[in-house]
């Protein structure tokens, strides 16, 4: 699909606005539509949303009534969830295509500029609507490879077929602790730095495996104290046996898998900028587990971070979103995740984990998203890590 992209780019016809009469009509009612229209109700936008249609929009001609459609087609490219499904965290090959879209780029920017310099100069863009988003699309274009990895380990609800007979809880009492223990919606209330940042997002329930924890049950508090390391060995609204340990060696293989496309976007990103900066992205209960200290704060928000590979400028970032509300240091969770190859080795990983009490964006019963969640979500994605 990408060697379809780059070559469809590359094969672009463009018509400038003077060149083809039979399209000055329609132009000058889609320019017409959006410099006067707040809704945009007077302008046809695509939406696009697969691979297949953005292909579809580069096949047609490159003029100013579709210079919308290129816009949209190209935001959808820019959007790391939407590449890494069909690059796979491939920094090199994302490269390629950044390329490709700087020089289709500049041929927006052609069209536009022909635009405005049509006959008699009756077309002017008095609000900057099209100019300000063509800078957009610039700016995305060019933070397309950059040198922050998202991190939301704990917002899957699967737990492969194959494995549902380990469990010792019956199926309703399992799901009840999949859903009250995951960080149920992380990756949507994150969405706004998914979108903007390459991310690993683990679609696994953390009762099938914990990616946050240390795969050496030496090394792990939680298993040593609780029998909740990477593997869980009991459940977590009640202390009970949560699964037999016959699979364990093969659930091993998916936590490796993770770590493994973790540390490798990661050591790409250093490789290229010379440095990296994961943001841990995480949710939790506004209630207390079992295995909780019962005197443990529970603020709005918990920023938590190693002191080898803390970053000042990322805490204060984080800060500024959640103005006014009750903010802890690494209380009631502390650290932040760091792959083992660069745990406390190399100062080049800044890492920082961003804790969201679940009331914030969640009904009592910690499913139900309330309104804020789309406010909250905006804010973080505002957040600049570059």
């Amino acid at each position: 699909m990408l060697e379809d992209l780059i070559k469809a780019i590359k094969s672009i016809e463009v018509i400038q606005g003077k060149e083809r009469e039979d399209l000055k009509e329609k132009d000058e009612e889609a320019f017409q539509g959006f410099r006067d229209s707040v809704d945009f109700e007077n302008v046809v936008f695509s939406d696009i949303s697969s691979f297949q249609q953005v292909l579809k929009v580069f096949n047609r001609p490159l003029h100013f009534e579709n210079l919308f459609w290129y816009s949209e087609s190209i935001g959808f490219l820019l959007n790391p969830l939407h590449l890494n499904t069909l690059l796979d965290c491939n920094l090199k090959r994302k490269y390629q295509l950044q390329q490709e879209l700087k020089k289709l780029y500049k041929k927006l920017k052609d069209v536009y500029r022909a635009r405005l310099e049509t006959e008699g100069g009756s077309v002017y863009d008095e609000h900057g609507f099209v100019n300000t988003g063509l800078g957009k699309l610039r700016v995305g274009i060019d933070n397309m490879i950059n040198k922050v990895v998202v991190h939301i380990p704990h917002s899957g609800l699967v737990i492969p077929d194959e494995f549902r007979g380990d469990y010792l809880l019956d199926d309703e009492e399992l799901e009840r602790n999949i859903y009250q223990y995951a960080d149920y919606k992380a990756d949507k209330f994150f969405g706004g730095l998914t979108s903007r940042y390459d991310s690993v997002i683990s679609p696994y329930s953390r009762l099938f495996f914990d990616p946050e924890r240390f795969f050496d049950d030496d090394l792990e508090p939680m298993e040593k104290n609780h029998g909740l390391g990477w593997f869980y060995h009991n459940g977590i609204l009640d202390k009970k046996p949560l699964r037999s340990k016959d699979n364990k060696e093969k659930i091993a293989k998916y936590y490796h898998q993770h770590h493994k496309k973790l540390t490798d976007l990661v050591e790409e990103k250093l490789k290229i900028f010379g440095e990296c900066i994961i943001i841990d992205c995480h949710t939790f209960s506004n209630e207390r587990y079992w295995f909780m200290d019962k005197n443990s704060p529970l603020p709005d928000v918990c920023i938590g971070f190693e002191k080898f590979h803390k970053d000042e400028k990322l805490i204060k970032e984080i800060e500024k979103v959640f103005l006014g509300k009750e903010i802890l240091m690494n209380s009631p969770y502390s650290g932040s995740m760091v792959p083992s190859k660069f745990y406390q080795k190399d100062k080049r990983v800044k890492s920082v984990m961003i804790e969201v009490n679940k009331k914030l964006y969640l009904q009592e019963d910690n499913v139900t998203v309330k309104n804020r969640f789309v406010p909250y979500g905006s804010q973080i994605g505002g957040m600049n890590f570059l």
